[in-house]
This record gives C-alpha cells, structure tokens and sequence, in this order.
C-alpha cells in the first residue's frame, strides 16, 4: 500500500535541510575567510607575516652591548645591566614541570599553588603590599603582572630582587629578561648624563636602548655599536653574508666625580634650606672649557621606573632666561673695548627716563652721584642703561654678537637654544646691558667670560673628554680645546678682571660674600638680580627673582669659571641670597683650587692597568700599587676573580682599583679618599652609604679592619682640603 507523504513532516525536512545547508555555507565561508586572512598574514590583528619574520630574525640578530660612560677619571657613570619583567601564571591546567636528571620541579614552573603564602613573600621584596599582590592572585585569569597605575611593582626588578625571589621557588612566578642601562650614582649630573628609553623595533622584533637626552641622546650612535646578524644557508651559517657585532664605544665625561659629589651636595642643602623653583651650577676650566661639574634642581634618578618629563630640560643649554646683572661684565667689556668707558665719570644714580620709562637701580634706590666703576661695583641698572647709549645699539648688538650670543654653543648636547633679544626700541636696547631683554643659558655665559678670563680668547665648553674602544682602548676622538671667537683685546679681559676685583673687595660691593682673601686667593666676580617676566609684565619682589653669581678664580691668571643661579627661592636663610649661595660656591672653588696643581699632574701622567686576575690578593695588591694604582679588596682568601679597571687600558695614576676575591670583607681605612671612591667599594660589597660634608674622607663610624657585610651601614665624614 502506498504510503501518502505528509506535507506538514515534509516542510519541516526541507526547513531543517536548508538550516542545516545554510550552516555548513557559513561554516565553510568562514573557514574560507579565516584562511585567506592568515594566508594574508594577518590573526587577530597580529601581522603572521611580521611574527614570522621577527621571530626568524630573533635567531639571527647578534645584539651590541652598549659602551659604558665614565668620569674624566676612569669612574663608571653609567653602565648595562639585566632587569627582570615578574609575572604568576594563575591556569591550574599549567603543570609543574620536573627535571628528568635531579627529580626536583623547576623553579616558577606550574601554576601558583598557595596565593596568600605568594602574596605575603613578594609583599617583602617588591614595591606593592600583600593585600593587593593577592588581589591579583585571586583573579580568574591566564597570568597577572603586579602594576597599577601608580607603581610598576613587577616591571624592572634588578638582580638582587631577582635572585631573592628566585630563591624562594614559588611556583607560577616566571621571569623576562632583558638589557637595561644602571647609573650608580642615581641623582648624580643626571641631565648631562642622561636617560634611556627601550624602543620595539617592528621588523626585527628585538628591543633597542636609546638615549633621549643628555649625553646618551648625543653620543648614542657611538655608544649603541652595530648588531651582528648571522645568515643560514639550511642549518649552515653563510659567514661570508654574516655580519659581525660591534659593540659600543665607551665615553669619558670631562666631570671630575670628586667635584661633582661636591658641589651636588651643596646644592642638595641650598634647595632644602631655599625651597627654590630651579637652580643650576656649573664649574668650567678657563684655559680648556672643560666642564668638570654641572648640577641642577630639580634633578631626577635615571635608575627610576618612570622620569617626569616635567624634569627633562637641561638649564645649561636650554630653557634660557634673562640674566640680569652679570651680563654688566660683557657690558663693561664692550665699553672698554670701543673706548667708551668713562670709570671716574659721574652721573646721578637711582632712576634714568628713555622715552617716557623709567630704568631703576635696584628697588629704585637713590644712592646718589656716583663714578662708572663705583656703579659697576654697585651693579646700577642706571649706568649701564648709560654705557649702552654711549656706545650706541649697533655696537652694542655687534659685541653680543661677537661674545656669541644669540646662538648655540655646540658644546655636544642635543637640543640647545640660542636664546632671543627684544631690540626694537632705545628702552629695550638699554635693558639688554644690564640683562634684561636677552635670554641666555648657562653654557653661553661661561663661553662669554672665558674671553674675560683668558685675555680676548673665547673657548667653547665642552663635556666629553675621549671615545674609547673598549676592545682595544685605543682613542678613537679625543676632546679638545676649541677658541670660538676673540670678541675683545687682551688689555681689555685684564681691565675687566681689575673691575671686578672691586665687585668682591669694596665694602658695598654686590659679590664681598664670596671672598677667598683670607684662603689665599683673589677672586673675580659679578653678582645678578634678573626679574622674570610673566605674561608681559615683570614680577615683583626677591622672591620672584633669578639670583646669579659669575666668578673667575684665581684673577690674575683664572683656572675657573664658576656659574650659579636660583630661581625664584621661598625662603631666604641667611641675611642676603650671596651669603646661602657661597655655601655652595665656596667649598667647591676651594677644593678645585687646591687640588689644581695636583690635578694637572695626575692628568699627564698614566698607565697601563696590570691584568691581576688569577694572582694572589698579596701579589695582585703590589703589583697595581708598584703600578702607581690604589687598591681595596672585596673579599679575603683565594685568588683575584675580577678587577673593576679593565686590564691593559690606560688610566690615571693613584685611581682605586677595587679588586674581588672570596670569603669576608673587611673595611679598609678610607681617610683620604673620595666620596666616589668610597660608594664604588660600599656598592661592590652592598653595605649601606651615608656622609657628610664634602671634600675627602677624613673619618669613619666602623673601624678598619672591622668586618662588613650588605646589612651594615658606615658613615662618612668629609672635609676639604686645607
């Protein structure tokens, strides 16, 4: 019997084969795009192509170690470094893997097993408390970092951090690897020395150091080196289209790290007791334009997670501003020079009208008929607004000039600006003989009066002593002295100085506070009180002023350029600023003078380091002191393992070589030596740093002889040389 189809089970069939068709074709579709999109090199937005290449490339990039940055003295400045990214890997599907030949489970391998136990041991190593470490560990997650918005907890870990964690073998904690840059002594010159940032280059897929400013910025192309690349032919390495690594060069600063632990002690107090915007020093030899210490605040800590870019600005070079009354002694200069000065000419003091405004003297003060050279002395605004307009706006703009103003010195720091006039009217030309009107920067006010200093010759400062193969030690550039202009006559730089001799040692001269008489030296200077300008109008009072000093030492034949200016201080310690900022002046200019004749020795003469590793610590000890070297010793037994001056290179006379060895360390007797030396041996051994004063070491809270490990503390105190 036939079997009639029911129309309604019949629909239902092709409505259920035509969703099942219309699945299978979207399937299918699907699949098909998929597969066009990989075949295109592209997953989830990841480039396969890209990976691919990065990954093949990973295998075939040789990285360059980046060169090293050292004091004028052989002192590391900065150096590479491995950090470590910490993760915890949370899936419990992910098994602890053991290791076939000692039976134990591999360190950070598997899942985190006891969360709080985790979270209450990482708690004591790194940056972010137990409470929030085990919120993360709590989360239903593949794997966590420890970061939040304000801290990076898990990001950058040094060595020690990671050796400590390591050590605990907490399973799921895993590690990255990869280079970084150290600056062991943090805060110290960081502008001039500089910064890193790492940067992901896309088509090789490696990470690449970069410097951003300061010296790593400019000398980054020879300190980064060349990677290697090594090519395969099948698993055959084509040496001949293989190219070799070159790793970086090594560069030498001009700073004199005894001079700069100096003076960057003194300005740490003088912001402290000031509570000042900003301020900068510098000390240049007058001869060379060497910079042999440079300093600013607010400063930052280049080994830090993060650099505010707030702090990136170098005051030597740039953010220029108007100097105010130490640019009388240019002033001076130009007038002596084109035979416009007039010493014992008189003109009333206090107020001068050009063209309906007023020039004041200092908070308008009437001191009443005075001569040119008492005005200098007294720094009057009203007679160098009266210099200006006997040497007339031509010439005056011709000397600035000449002086090299208004543009960049070239000194070797990315990034410098030349600074700007306002010149268009008599009132404004006027303002700019006594430092208001015109913007400088530091570095050109040094280069001005080095002309001042060194009797028409005006040399461009400097910072990198030397490049170095670090290979080989050969030189490969050597800095040197370079005369930029002689923007006056020698007899004029020698009558300038004599003026400012009055600067110092008249009783209302502006600069007294910085006497050096009864140390024995005479000194030049010119003082500066430079109101800042904001929103077209000048502010009022000390307090919203820029104080500066300029000082040449000795003055008969300087050796010295010292610059210093605070910008507006909230506090003012001592009766005036001169008195708060010889504070800083002082000790430095004498630690610089005293050591001169010593220094200059010590710089021609050098020698090769003895290669001591594998020798006895006796044996290794005598050799580098028969070398003319200084020694301590990390370590008391067995043999040399490492010595911190590479062997064989060339470097100066009585420098400390710190040599490494096994067993304990004791304290050696440190009088005598540099603040620098002594962190150098307290970072080798890990034991904790403190000091006062500056100068030399001249006591020691832990005796000599006296054992010393990472959990001790010394203190320091320094005194200058007498």
């Amino acid at each position: 019997m036939r079997r009639i189809p029911n129309k309604k089970v019949t629909k239902n069939a092709k409505v259920f084969g035509g969703v099942l068709l219309g699945a299978i074709v979207l399937v299918t579709l699907g699949l098909g795009i998929r597969l066009f999109v990989i075949a295109s090199g592209s997953v989830d937005g990841h480039n396969l192509n890209d990976a691919t290449r990065r990954a093949f490339m990973a295998n075939q990039v040789v990285p360059a170690s980046r060169g090293k940055i050292y004091d004028a003295n052989g002192q590391v400045l900065a150096e590479n470094t491995t950090v470590y990214d910490m993760y915890a890997v949370l899936d419990k599907k992910v098994a602890r893997v053991k290791d076939t030949k000692t039976g134990q489970y591999v360190d950070g391998s598997g899942h985190v097993v006891d969360k709080e136990t985790t979270a209450e041991k990482l708690s004591k190593i790194i940056d972010m408390d137990q409470k929030d470490i085990l919120s993360r560990l709590e989360k239903n997650v593949y794997q966590v970092e420890f970061i939040s918005t304000k801290v990076q907890a898990s990001k950058n870990l040094n060595i020690d951090q990671y050796k400590k964690i390591r050590a605990l073998k907490l399973p799921g904690i895993n590690f990255i690897s990869r280079p970084s840059r150290i600056y062991p002594n943090g805060n110290m010159a960081s502008h001039l020395i500089g910064a890193m940032s790492t940067n992901d280059n896309k088509k090789s897929g490696q990470s690449q150091q970069v410097g951003f400013m300061g010296i790593e910025a400019a000398e980054n192309t020879l300190l980064a080196g060349k990677n290697g690349i090594k090519k395969y032919d099948g698993q055959v390495e084509n040496v001949q289209d293989s190219r070799t690594v070159k790793p970086g060069n090594d560069v030498y600063l001009t700073l004199d790290s005894s001079l700069q632990n100096t003076l960057e002690t003194r300005m740490d107090d003088l912001l402290k007791s000031t509570k000042a915007k900003a301020t900068v020093g510098v000390l240049m030899e007058a001869k060379t334009g060497r910079i042999v210490a440079a300093t600013q605040r607010p400063n930052f800590n280049p080994n830090g997670k993060t650099i505010n870019p707030d702090l990136w600005a170098n005051l030597l070079d740039q953010a220029p501003f108007e100097p105010g009354s130490t640019m009388k002694g240019v002033t001076l200069a130009a007038a002596i020079d084109s035979g416009k000065w007039r010493p014992n000419a008189t003109y009333p003091s206090g107020t001068l009208l050009i063209d309906g405004k007023k020039v004041v003297d200092a908070f308008g003060q009437d001191q009443g008929t005075l001569t040119y050279r008492e005005g200098f002395w007294r720094s009057s605004n009203v007679a160098f607004a009266r210099t200006e307009q006997q040497l007339g706006a031509a010439t005056w703009l011709k000397y600035l000039e000449k002086f090299r103003f208004l543009q960049s010195t070239k000194s070797g720091l990315n990034g410098e600006d030349a600074g700007i006039i306002s010149y268009a009217y008599p009132i404004d030309q006027a303002n700019t003989a006594y430092g208001q009107g015109i913007s400088v920067t530091p570095l050109q006010m040094i280069q001005a009066y080095s002309a001042i200093a060194n009797d028409g010759k005006e040399v461009k400062p400097y910072f990198v002593d030397k490049v170095v193969n670090p290979a080989t030690g050969a030189v490969l550039q050597q800095g040197k002295t370079d005369t930029v202009a002689h923007p006056i006559k020698a007899s004029t730089a020698q009558q300038v100085r004599k003026y400012m001799i009055d600067v110092v040692n008249q009783e209302t001269g502006t600069a007294k506070e910085f006497d050096l008489r009864k140390f024995g030296y005479q000194i030049a200077a010119k003082t500066g009180t430079a109101q800042i300008s904001e929103n077209g109008q000048y502010l009022q009072g000390l307090s919203n002023a820029i104080h500066s000093v300029m000082v040449l030492a000795p003055e008969k034949n300087p050796k010295y350029i010292f610059y210093m200016a605070v910008k507006q201080p909230k506090i003012f310690p001592d009766p005036t600023i001169q008195i708060t900022m010889n504070k800083v002046f002082q000790p430095l200019m004498l630690q610089a003078l005293n050591n001169s004749d010593s220094a200059v020795k010590s710089k021609t003469t050098k020698q090769t380091v003895p290669n001591v590793v594998g020798r006895s610590i006796a044996k290794a000890t005598q050799t580098l002191t028969d070398a003319g070297f200084r020694t301590a010793v990390v370590g008391n037994s067995g043999q040399i393992e490492s010595q911190s001056l590479r062997p064989e290179q060339k470097s100066l006379t009585n420098q400390l070589v710190i040599l490494h060895a096994k067993g304990n360390t004791y304290l050696p007797d440190m009088t005598g030596w540099s603040l620098t030396d002594a962190q150098s041996f307290a970072r080798e051994v890990g034991f904790k740093l403190t000091w006062s004063g500056s100068g030399y070491i001249v006591g020691q809270t832990v005796a000599k002889n006296q054992l010393v490990v990472d959990t001790s503390q010394v203190a320091v105190r320094l005194k200058e040389k007498k």
